[in-house]
C-alpha cells in the first residue's frame, strides 16, 4: 500500500487512542474527588505533567492553574496539539483522506464522534456535564475499535492501525504511571496508607484496569503490585508489555520490519527484566523517561521504514 495511506491510518489510530486515554484520565481524576477524605485535594496540574505540557500550559494560562483552566487546555483548546478536540479533528482528517481504503462504517463513526465532540466538549469543562461527555466519548472510541476489527480487512492497513493504537497506548500508560508514582513515593505510602490506596486505585481506573487487577487475585493495593501489573502483564490490554507485544505481532506481518523490530525487541527485553520493586524505591522516573525515548526512536524507525520509503 502507499506509504502516504499507511501513515494516515497510523496517525488516525494514534489520535483516537490519545483522545480516549485523555478522557479516561480526566474521568478517573474527577471521580477521585468522591473517594478522597475531606481534607485532601486533587492537584489538577498533575494532568498537565502527564502530557509533558507544563511550559505550554503556563504560557497560555499564566495567571491560574485551577481545574477549569486545566480542563479547557485538555479538552477544547485547539492550541494544545494533544487536546481531545484537536485529536478528534486530526483523526477525522486522516480518515477523510483514506476514505477509499477504510470501510464506510469506520468513516461514519469517526464523523459521528467529531460531531458529538464539537457539540458537547465545551460543556464538559464544568463538573456537572463532564462525566456524560467523557463516558460518551469513550464508548464511541470503543465502538470505532469494534467496527475496525469487524469490517477492516486484516491487511497492511489493519496492521498499521494496530501499531498506531498500541504504540500510543503504551506511551500514555507510561506517562500516567510516571506522574502517579512521583506523587506516591514509598515512604509517603507508609505514612498514609489509606490515602495511597485510594490514589493507586485511581491510577488503575484511569487505565480501566481496576476490575482486571482484582480478578487476577491481586487483592492488596500496593504501589509495586500495581506497577508490575500495569507494566509487565501479558494479558491486560493496556499494560505496557501487552501493547509492545501487539506491535511486535503487527510488525511480523509487514514487509522488511527488521529495523523497527530491533528497537522494539530492546524495549521488550528491558521491560521484562526490570526489577519493579527495586525500581519503585528509586529510579522509576529515569526508567520511564528512557522508555519514552525508546518509544520515540521506535516511532522514528517505523516512519523511516514505511512512511518515507521509496
Amino acid at each position: 500500500m502507499l506509504s502516504r495511506v499507511a501513515e494516515n491510518v497510523y496517525w488516525m489510530a494514534r489520535y483516537l487512542e490519545r483522545a480516549e486515554d485523555t478522557a479516561r484520565l480526566i474521568n478517573s481524576t474527577s471521580n477521585l474527588l468522591l473517594d478522597l477524605p475531606r481534607n485532601a485535594s486533587v492537584e489538577w496540574f498533575e494532568l498537565i505533567r502527564v502530557f509533558g505540557a507544563e511550559e505550554q500550559f503556563k504560557e497560555l494560562y499564566p495567571e491560574s492553574q485551577d481545574e477549569r483552566e486545566v480542563m479547557k487546555f485538555l479538552i477544547t483548546d485547539k492550541r494544545n496539539h494533544s487536546s481531545i478536540i484537536t485529536c478528534i479533528n486530526a483523526a477525522r482528517e486522516n480518515a477523510r483522506v483514506t476514505r477509499d481504503i477504510i470501510p464506510y462504517e469506520m468513516w461514519e463513526q469517526v464523523n459521528e464522534l467529531y460531531h458529538f465532540s464539537t457539540e458537547y466538549a465545551k460543556g464538559s469543562i464544568s463538573r456537572r456535564k463532564r462525566n456524560d461527555f467523557m463516558s460518551g466519548l469513550i464508548r464511541r472510541c470503543q465502538t470505532m475499535t469494534g467496527i475496525t476489527m469487524g469490517t477492516l480487512p486484516h491487511d497492511d492497513a489493519y496492521q498499521f492501525l494496530r501499531i498506531g493504537r498500541n504504540l500510543e497506548r503504551a506511551d500514555m500508560s507510561s506517562r500516567i504511571i510516571d506522574v502517579a508514582a512521583a506523587q506516591l513515593l514509598p515512604d509517603q505510602e507508609e505514612i498514609n496508607p489509606a490515602f495511597a490506596t485510594v490514589r493507586w486505585i485511581s491510577v488503575l481506573k484511569s487505565l480501566n484496569a481496576f476490575q482486571a487487577y482484582r480478578q487476577q487475585g491481586l487483592v492488596g493495593i500496593s504501589g509495586s503490585a500495581v506497577l508490575q501489573y500495569l507494566m509487565q502483564s501479558r494479558e491486560f490490554p493496556r499494560s505496557i508489555n501487552h501493547c509492545l507485544e501487539e506491535v511486535s505481532g503487527c510488525l511480523k506481518a509487514l514487509h522488511k520490519p527488521h529495523a523497527p523490530r530491533r528497537q522494539l525487541n530492546q524495549l521488550i527485553k528491558e521491560l521484562e527484566t526490570v526489577d519493579i520493586k527495586a525500581l519503585r524505591r528509586s529510579g522509576l522516573h529515569k526508567y520511564v523517561d528512557e522508555f519514552q525515548h525508546g518509544v520515540g526512536k521506535l516511532h522514528s524507525s517505523i516512519t523511516d521504514t514505511y512512511f518515507r520509503y521509496s
